[in-house]
């Protein structure tokens, strides 16, 4: 049976990008809107908060323990004394950075979007470990999660608008991606895609935002199963604990009514799933 708790009683306007940080027994994510980083161990009551002098919509671990983080005009590093420092900022200001995962070869893949979800304004792009930058895809709306499969074969993609989840080759040896294909289309009425996780068999979880669950699909983007919640705008998941067994979910409070949702806007965990997850890659360590 699979049983559904809070991680904390913290409550986020629009909670993303949670990082599962093993040396800590932590859970790192961040409150877009609210310009905050939460930390929150896994197995007890602790927890406490950065707040950071920009919006972060996404956080990732650094080889050499910092953390590099996904900003309002580009990417910055947070020092393990809290020290915040901007690395790079190259957006327009109408535009700001979304979902960003490490790739097998320690980059930064990060995607940003319009603020006001101007159609094709957005891109995905790859930071490299001396903050050199490339564009990996243009033309995007609303970049959102991503991740490689286990055997490093593909690389999976949400664009949240129109609701695609789009599948390429990986060149592990190149880092490039090719053969764009849709490997599964969202009806909107029933949710909207939004971040991703992958098992350490392949299988695909993603958070459906407005869904109210997330769904499992297999490597062939066919749905497999569905993991109903008790919030309805869940926004992104990773595995965590000793045997990332665990499921960890952010969500959004933004827009709800939280006498009737009490829960939105928390962390939740999964546990009793039947699903165990990988490491995360780490920026500027090939694995």
């Amino acid at each position: 049976m699979i049983q559904i708790e809070p991680l904390s009683k913290i409550v986020s306007v629009l909670g993303e990008g949670p990082l599962w940080q093993p040396q800590s027994s932590s859970i790192i994510w961040t409150d877009i809107p609210n310009n905050v980083l939460h930390i929150a161990e896994l197995d007890s009551d602790k927890t406490r908060s950065l707040n950071t002098p920009t919006l972060v919509s996404a956080v990732v671990e650094t080889k050499s323990g910092s953390l590099l983080v996904a900003t309002k005009g580009g990417i910055a590093e947070i020092y393990p004394d809290d020290n915040f420092e901007i690395l790079d900022e190259f957006l327009d200001s109408d535009m700001r950075m979304n979902d960003g995962k490490v790739d097998p070869r320690g980059n930064f893949w990060v995607g940003s979007l319009a603020t006001n979800f101007e159609p094709k304004r957005g891109a995905l792009y790859e930071i490299g470990a001396g903050c050199e930058r490339k564009t990996i895809l243009r033309d995007m709306t609303l970049s959102n999660g991503m991740g490689w499969s286990p055997d490093l074969e593909y690389f999976y993609y949400i664009e949240s608008v129109p609701g695609t989840l789009f599948r390429f080759n990986y060149d592990y040896l190149t880092g490039k991606i090719s053969n764009k294909s849709v490997l599964a289309e969202f009806d909107p009425i029933f949710g909207i895609p939004d971040g991703l996780c992958i098992t350490n068999e392949g299988q695909i979880i993603v958070a459906m935002w407005d869904g109210h669950r997330l769904e499992l699909l297999g490597s062939d983007g066919k749905k497999l199963e569905e993991f109903k919640l008790p919030i309805s705008r869940p926004t992104s998941c990773c595995f965590a604990g000793n045997n990332y067994s665990t499921l960890v979910v952010t969500s959004a409070s933004q827009e709800i009514d939280r006498d009737r949702e009490p829960m939105a806007g928390m962390v939740l965990t999964l546990d009793g799933i039947g699903l165990t997850g990988l490491p995360s890659y780490k920026f500027g360590e090939e694995s």
